[in-house]
């Protein structure tokens, strides 16, 4: 991965992975060496909880009306949870959205000025965001191995969710770094330090 990063602006790294795989997990890790994190399901939950949002949610849908905040957020999903055609054009309002926000982030305190941020997104390869960043890392481990990770979370639906999602193997080819999250939490850490170093260095041997 090749940074361009200069003095006023992080060097911007995208984390992003399918369920289970760990990211989530990793991006703490960032945040506990203070590197300024974002998390774009935070983004995404807090805008749906917003009015406005959701009357505009609702007209686009045709679900009717939405109960205000965080109820009216799972109204949401749960209107869209088994139709696809309701998720693309829920997602069609969101990502804009979304991204117009993480750009705002970038340029405002700690993430301004800093050596690195980081953002985690899910579905950055399917919402057209990787061109926000300089690199992009990949946490993955085999399906079993994540289905078995969500499900001690409490995921539900694992298959369903990840056919939205675009295959492990495209995920690979499109990132810059791709870690297998295979092993223990130690070994995520390690690769995390080697990655904060490798990338506060300006990404060079």
């Amino acid at each position: 991965m090749e940074s361009r990063r200069n003095k006023r602006a992080p060097v911007r790294v995208a984390l992003t992975g399918g369920i289970g795989a760990g990211k989530s997990a990793a991006l703490s890790m960032l945040a506990a060496r203070g590197v300024p994190c974002l998390d774009a399901d935070n983004l995404v939950h807090g805008l749906l909880r917003e009015d406005e949002i959701q009357k505009q949610v609702a007209a686009r849908l045709g679900v009717g009306s939405l109960e205000a905040g965080e109820s009216g957020r799972r109204q949401l999903a749960g209107a869209v949870f088994a139709d696809d055609e309701k998720l693309r054009a829920l997602e069609q309002i969101v990502f804009p959205l979304v991204r117009a926000r993480i750009v705002d982030w970038f340029g405002q305190p700690p993430a301004a000025g800093a050596p690195l941020a980081a953002v985690e997104v899910p579905l950055l390869f399917e919402s057209g965001m990787e061109n926000l960043f300089d690199g992009i890392v990949l946490i993955t481990a085999p399906a079993g191995l994540r289905r078995d990770r969500s499900a001690i979370r409490g995921g539900a639906d694992f298959e369903r969710r990840s056919s939205r999602q675009l295959p492990e193997a495209e995920k690979r080819r499109r990132a810059d770094i791709v870690f297998e999250n295979t092993g223990s939490l130690r070994q995520l850490e390690e690769f995390i330090d080697g990655l904060v170093e490798w990338l506060q260095a300006g990404g060079k041997q």
